[in-house]
């Protein structure tokens, strides 16, 4: 992104010195008057620029042309999920050579889509024309063998905790809100045992349950907050926003914070990451530019996120 700001911005320059030189040579006069304005223009272009790119360390944008946004990588970094504006959607992109595939035009399917622990496989939930959204199911996409195929005994509330059925009870557990009390439970998928996690007074969503299967990130309000998996202690407030992704090792997560003056446009967004032990946000991201929304991890130092401008997607460093 950097590099292509900078182009533009040459282009921008050229375009205004070419300008100023034809006006120049019409109006010898004011010579001395052009000068400066042509050379506070330029040092006000290249003071935004380098200051656009240092907020965001290694900033580079994937070469897409539509409007796309919530990102989810694959745990080996390889693949990510998108969607379009309203979730509309499930696209896979090949973070390699950034080859976008269509997988369904659905509405509602590019929220809460989830990849398995081997990347070759993932999950996404969708409905028919005529149906509502607590009706839809739950499918799952082979990339080996570019195949669709329906999961009807998966709740498609399940997601995105659900990375795939396996052998040990103890990796089979799902986390998901209950449509009835609005709480957290969690489901054991083999056993079918399941409990309440958040003990809490309150009304609770979008829960996010850490790769270990130990933890699970909640929201509650606007806050996020961070709960034992056995709903045996109360939960630790962590900060405010929507948490999207945990780390790689558990050791924090990431998410955004929108601002919005009025209560419906948003007007901006910054990436924080979170410690999952205590309310230590971090910002991470301060740029005006561009609203930076539902981040996700390429690796432990790597994020990717969705330009909720401009639909582009976006990596940089946070280290």
């Amino acid at each position: 992104m950097y590099f292509i700001l900078y182009n533009e911005l040459n282009y921008i320059i050229l375009t205004f010195i070419r300008n100023k030189m034809l006006f120049l040579c019409l109006h010898n006069k004011q010579i001395v008057i052009m000068k400066k304005r042509l050379f506070y223009f330029l040092l006000c272009a290249s003071s935004m620029c380098f200051g656009y790119a240092q907020n965001l360390k290694n900033l580079k944008r994937i070469n897409l042309e539509s409007y796309f946004t919530n990102p989810v990588v694959s745990p080996n970094g390889k693949f990510a999920l998108l969607t379009n504006q309203h979730f509309k959607g499930v696209y896979l992109l090949n973070l390699s050579n950034q080859e976008i595939q269509l997988i369904t035009d659905k509405e509602g399917s590019g929220y809460a889509y989830t990849w398995n622990e081997k990347s070759n496989s993932f999950y996404f939930k969708q409905k028919n024309e005529n149906e509502f959204f607590y009706n839809s199911k739950t499918y799952s996409y082979s990339i080996l063998d570019q195949t669709i195929e329906e999961l009807p005994e998966i709740n498609a509330n399940y997601l995105p905790s659900f990375k795939g059925l396996k052998e040990n009870d103890e990796d089979n557990i799902v986390v998901f809100t209950n449509l009835n009390t609005l709480q957290i439970f969690a489901r054991n998928l083999l056993t079918q045992e399941e409990w309440i996690v958040t003990q809490d007074d309150g009304q609770f969503y979008n829960a996010l349950l850490s790769h270990d299967g130990k933890k699970v990130a909640v929201h509650k309000g606007a806050d996020i907050y961070v709960y034992d998996i056995n709903g045996q202690k109360e939960g630790i407030k962590i900060g405010t926003g929507i948490a999207t992704s945990w780390s790689p090792n558990d050791n924090y997560l990431i998410g955004f914070l929108d601002q919005s003056s009025d209560g419906h446009t948003i007007e901006n967004s910054e990436i924080y990451l979170f410690n999952p032990k205590e309310y230590r946000p971090k910002k991470i991201t301060n740029t005006e530019v561009i609203s930076e929304m539902f981040p996700s991890f390429i690796d432990e130092n790597t994020i990717l996120f969705s330009d909720d401008k401009t639909g582009r997607i976006f990596s940089f460093n946070i280290k």
